[in-house]
C-alpha cells in the first residue's frame, strides 16, 4: 500500500511538472520572426542615454536594437522582433526599469531566439548636472575636420566642445567659460581665425585651469600657381539625326556656355552662395575650343564634332561603351575628348591618366550627359586630372584618394542633415568637394588636388605640354593600340 502511494504520489508531481512546463512554454512562446530578419546575424543594443542621475526613481529606459548582416552591413526592419532583457543576470521587463536611488552600473543584455547581444552599461551617477564637464576639446568647425591649411590663405572656424555628464554638448547659454589657444596664444574669436605661418600648429583649450589634449595643425605654403594651363577641348556630339539646337544634338552655344561656366571655377570666378573649404585653392587651369581636326581643317563649328549614330543611348558600365569613345576619340595628346551622349546609370564618367607607356590602349577623355551640368563636368575633369573619390564605398571606411587634406567617408553612411556627412571619425563635416556624390555643395579642390592635376599637365603624358588660345605646342606623335577592356571608367 505504502509503495502504491509512493508511486501515486510520484505521478502527481510529474503531472504538475508536466503541466507547469506546459503553461510556462504557452505563456513564453515566440512570436514570428518579422519579414526580412533571416539576414541578421547579430545586433547590439542602443541606449537614448546610458548615463543618469541619482534621484529620478524608477527609470525606464529607451534601448533599441541594431541589426547587422554576416559581413556586418545594417540590417532594417519594418517591425521590431520580440526581445528579453537580461539585467544584472535577471531577465527585466520590456521596457527595461531601473531604481537610481543610489550611484552604480547595471549591466544590460538582450535576447532575440537564439541570438544574444552585447552587453551595454547604464551608469546611474550623483553630480551636479550643471556643472559637471565629462570631456572638453577643440576640433575644425569649418566644412572639414581634416587638420590641414594653407598658410597666408586659410580662415578656419574651431568648434569648442564641452561635454556635460551625458556626453551631450553644452548649450551656448550653459557653457562653463574657457580659453582658447592657437600657436600658444589666447584667440578670443575662435571663427574665421587666421592661418599666418607655416609649420606645426598647436592647438587646445582650457576649462576652470585644466588643459585638454594638444592638437596639431599642418600649415602648408602654398605653391606658385600663377601660370594659368590652358587645354583644347573637343565635344563629340552623338545624336541619332535630330537637328542642332535639339535636346538629342545640343549646340554649340550651349556647350559653350557649360565650358565657360566650367572654367570660372577652375578659374576661381564662380560665386559661392556657400563658404569654400579651408583647403580650397583654385586650379588655375581653363579649356577653350578646339578651332581645327586632326586632319588640320578648321572646323564648321569651334569645337565640335557631331557623331551620328543609330544607337540612342549607352550603358556606363558595358565595355563596348567605352570601347566605341576610344575608337572615336581624338589625338589625346592634342585634344581633351568630351563625349556628350545619352548615358546609362551615370551621369558622367571619365577614365584616369593612362599609367602605361604608347600606344594607348583605352579611351582618355570625359563623357557627360546631355543634360550634364557644371558640378559634373567640375567632377569628371577631376577624375580626367587623376583625382580619385574622396569617400569609400563599402563597409570599411578609409581614405580612398590619398590626400591628407580631403575629407574622408563611407557613401553608404546616413545623411543627417542636407549636406552633411559623417568622416571616418564619426564626426560631421559639411559637404564641399567637388569629388564628393551629392549631398555637397561642390565649390572646392583643395591644394594637394590641384597639386595632382598641375603635375598631370606637367608630365605632358597624353596632354599638350602647354598650349593656349593664342599659342599651340606640336603634339607627340600617338598610336591607337589594341583595346583593354580591364580597365574601367569612373563615374
Amino acid at each position: 500500500m505504502s509503495n502504491f502511494k509512493s508511486h501515486l504520489k510520484i505521478g502527481v508531481w510529474i503531472f504538475f511538472a508536466v503541466l507547469l512546463i506546459q503553461l510556462t512554454s504557452c505563456g513564453e512562446k515566440d512570436e514570428p520572426f518579422p519579414a526580412g530578419f533571416e539576414k541578421v546575424a547579430g545586433f547590439e543594443l542602443i541606449a537614448r542615454d546610458s548615463i543618469v542621475l541619482v534621484g529620478q526613481g524608477n527609470l525606464k529606459l529607451t534601448i533599441s536594437p541594431k541589426f547587422t548582416a554576416a559581413f556586418g552591413e545594417e540590417v532594417f526592419l519594418e517591425t521590431l522582433p520580440t526581445m528579453q532583457f537580461i539585467v544584472d543576470g535577471n531577465r527585466s521587463a520590456n521596457p527595461v526599469i531601473i531604481s537610481t536611488e543610489k550611484a552604480r552600473v547595471f549591466k544590460i543584455y538582450a535576447i532575440i531566439g537564439q541570438l544574444k547581444s552585447k552587453p551595454i552599461l547604464i551608469r546611474v551617477i550623483d553630480v551636479d548636472p550643471n556643472t559637471y564637464i565629462s570631456k572638453f576639446s577643440v576640433s575644425m568647425g569649418d566644412s572639414t575636420k581634416a587638420p590641414y591649411a594653407i598658410a597666408g590663405k586659410s580662415q578656419i572656424d574651431f568648434k569648442i566642445s564641452i561635454l556635460d555628464y551625458r556626453s551631450r554638448e553644452f548649450t551656448e547659454a550653459n557653457k562653463p567659460a574657457y580659453s582658447f589657444y592657437l600657436d600658444g596664444v589666447e584667440v578670443k574669436n575662435h571663427t574665421k581665425v587666421p592661418i599666418l605661418r607655416s609649420g606645426e600648429i598647436p592647438l587646445w583649450v582650457e576649462v576652470g585651469g585644466i588643459k585638454s589634449e594638444t592638437k596639431i595643425l599642418y600649415s602648408r605654403e602654398l605653391p606658385d600657381f600663377s601660370k594659368t594651363y590652358s587645354l583644347p577641348m573637343v565635344f563629340h556630339v552623338i545624336h541619332t539625326g535630330e537637328l542642332i539646337g535639339h535636346s538629342e544634338n545640343p549646340s554649340q552655344q550651349q556647350l559653350s556656355l557649360l565650358l565657360n561656366k566650367t572654367n570660372d571655377i577652375l578659374m576661381g570666378r564662380a560665386k559661392s552662395n556657400f563658404r569654400k573649404g579651408h583647403n580650397q585653392v583654385d586650379p588655375n587651369i581653363e579649356f577653350f575650343l578646339a578651332t581645327k581636326n586632326p586632319e588640320g581643317n578648321v572646323l564648321a563649328e569651334a569645337g565640335m564634332n557631331r557623331i551620328t549614330s543609330t544607337t540612342k543611348s549607352f550603358k556606363y558600365d558595358d565595355p563596348s561603351t567605352v570601347e566605341y569613345l576610344f575608337e572615336l576619340m581624338w589625338n589625346p595628346e592634342e585634344y581633351v575628348n568630351v563625349f556628350v551622349l545619352n548615358i546609362e546609370n551615370a551621369v558622367g564618367f571619365a577614365m584616369y591618366p593612362p599609367q602605361s607607356p604608347p600606344p594607348l590602349t583605352n579611351f582618355y577623355g570625359i563623357a557627360i550627359r546631355k543634360s550634364a551640368n557644371t558640378f559634373t563636368m567640375a567632377h569628371e575633369i577631376g577624375h580626367f586630372f587623376g583625382m580619385r573619390h574622396t569617400f569609400s564605398d563599402g563597409f570599411e571606411c578609409k581614405d580612398p584618394d590619398g590626400f591628407l587634406d580631403t575629407e574622408a567617408y563611407d557613401v553608404n553612411q546616413k545623411i543627417t542633415d542636407r549636406y552633411f556627412k559623417a568622416n571616418c571619425e564619426g564626426e560631421l563635416f559639411f559637404g564641399t568637394n567637388f569629388m564628393e556624390y551629392s549631398p555637397t555643395v561642390g565649390n572646392t579642390f583643395t591644394l594637394e588636388q590641384v597639386q595632382k592635376a598641375r603635375s598631370i599637365i606637367d608630365q605632358g603624358n597624353f596632354l599638350p605640354e602647354s598650349s593656349s588660345p593664342n599659342s599651340r605646342v606640336n603634339p607627340k606623335p600617338w598610336v591607337r593600340g589594341v583595346f583593354n577592356p580591364d580597365l574601367k571608367p569612373v563615374q
